[in-house]
């Protein structure tokens, strides 16, 4: 493989569920490839059991050729695509990989601890249940102190929304 160590990284997508499988067939191809992964605490039964997890879903990181690789990877098992159109390919900076690495031990991705409340206009992102992945501005907490009121942001109109407390985080 040819050295490109300080070079940006190309964002791969995978085909759903299949991030594991496309790391490993791109390792066989010997080139650089990152797929940052978390502990997720995940429902089984009655309880909650750790999971190593994606910290992107769908997503993986890789440093390559461009010339002599795309094709290869582009048709690799487990890949989807490479984002970005043909002669334009999105790529992240090594730094933002880095930093990301930064943020492990043991080989996974620290999480920043939950916090514990949340203040009147906190932007926050809802990172688990029916609403995972969209985004609001925190009104109030509710008396149970279970559940707090929110109002989404990243919708057409404007809908406050009640829902577990543990499923929200702050976005600074």
């Amino acid at each position: 493989m040819k050295d490109i160590s300080g070079s940006d990284w190309f964002i791969v997508n995978s085909k759903p569920k299949q991030e594991f499988v496309a790391e490993k067939q791109l390792r066989t191809l010997d080139i650089d490839v990152y797929l940052p992964v978390y502990n997720k605490k995940v429902k089984k039964n009655r309880g909650k059991i750790d999971r190593i997890t994606p910290l992107f879903s769908g997503y993986l990181f890789a440093r390559f050729d461009i010339a002599e690789f795309y094709q290869k990877v582009r048709y690799t098992h487990g890949v989807k695509s490479l984002l970005g159109c043909n002669e334009y390919l999105w790529t992240l900076a090594d730094e933002k990989i880095q930093d990301i690495k930064s943020r492990e031990s043991g080989g996974l991705v620290m999480l920043r601890k939950r916090e514990e409340s949340f203040r009147q206009g906190d932007r926050i992102l809802i990172d688990e249940g029916d609403f995972e992945g969209w985004e609001g501005i925190f009104q109030e907490e509710l008396p149970d102190r279970e559940r707090a009121m929110i109002l989404l942001t990243n919708v057409r109109f404007s809908s406050k929304l009640i829902l577990p407390k543990k499923y929200l985080v702050v976005q600074r």
